[in-house]
């Protein structure tokens, strides 16, 4: 009899040290800050523009983890942006200042897809897969205080009809026309819209202090991970029928971290910071006979938000 109640005891000892991790999602609600930035450096030969814009908007962060054993498990993650505020945004050429200015707004959305090996029972090696995209719109167009010596400069490079202008979206210019109040040679309603998607590859590191500790009412997690585009495409109604595409030309890194409060066994309130930079490099096609380019670009986003954790 006692035998038998040893070798239960080992062998319930045993299931529960091979357990998996306890499986939960998680959604809250909050706001994000956006940072975005553009840069095409010596254009035409003379001069680097670029241009920077931030806006702050609502948005929704979900998580899910399932546990498979006591080695695996897997997480899937999204990130939205529910709607979109607009910033002003001045466009700077360095040798001549302010030459573009217009309203501007983006929003982002993301899903991922991550593998998570259990080094220790809190600790865990994550990798996987993200879809990321982002959109964004330029409208009300208006020219800066530099553009006229932007133009100048520009027309200085070519001769008679062949000469170089700097444009506004839906202006139309011949070599004598003047570049400032011309309303005839814009259209009424302008509007420029990007399209960005990434597919990248992630690999990072989380740490989750309630897997240690399932005792304790308040817990915290912190994660972080790298990231590169296997490939990248980006889409701007500028530029008519053309889609730009690059693999690996660019970075990320990402990271959340929060606190909980377990309310009951199985439910928790929870607070979190999610951060993410990416960068992407220029990219650049000879299209029929003509060189399309989009700038290269910084991305920031920054959010806080709040909301509720329930495990199974």
């Amino acid at each position: 009899m006692k035998k038998a109640f040893l070798l239960s005891s080992i062998l319930l000892s045993t299931t529960a040290i091979a357990a998996p991790n306890p499986s939960f999602s998680e959604v809250r609600l909050g706001f994000e800050s956006i940072d975005y930035r553009e840069q095409l450096k010596n254009v035409a030969g003379i001069t680097d523009l670029k241009q920077k814009a931030s806006v702050t908007n609502p948005a929704i962060r979900q998580l899910s983890y399932t546990g498979i054993d006591d080695d695996w498990g897997f997480y899937i993650a999204s990130a939205a942006t529910i709607a979109t505020s607009i910033d002003t945004e001045v466009w700077k050429a360095e040798e001549f200042g302010d030459v573009q200015q217009n309203d501007f707004k983006i929003k982002a959305n993301e899903i991922a897809l991550s593998m998570a090996y259990n080094l220790t029972k809190s600790l865990q090696l994550t990798f996987g897969t993200r879809i990321h995209t982002s959109s964004f719109t330029r409208s009300s167009f208006k020219l800066g205080a530099g553009a006229n010596s932007f133009d100048e400069a520009l027309k200085a490079l070519g001769e008679g009809d062949d000469l170089p202008r700097f444009d506004l979206p839906g202006q139309r210019k011949d070599a004598t026309d003047i570049i400032a109040n011309n309303p005839s040679y814009l259209t009424p309603v302008i509007s420029i819209t990007e399209d960005q998607m990434g597919i990248l590859g992630a690999v990072g590191m989380r740490y989750d202090s309630r897997l240690a500790d399932t005792f304790n009412n308040v817990s915290w997690y912190a994660e972080t991970e790298i990231s590169t585009p296997f490939y990248s495409r980006t889409q701007n109604t500028s530029i008519e029928s053309v889609t730009l595409t690059d693999s690996f030309n660019g970075w990320g890194v990402m990271g959340r971290a929060g606190v909980r409060y377990q309310l009951m066994d199985h439910i928790a309130v929870m607070v979190g910071v999610d951060a993410q930079y990416k960068e992407r490099d220029k990219i650049s096609e000879e299209i029929d006979g003509r060189r399309r380019t989009v700038p290269n670009i910084k991305f920031k986003n920054v959010s806080i938000s709040a909301g509720v954790q329930w495990s199974y």
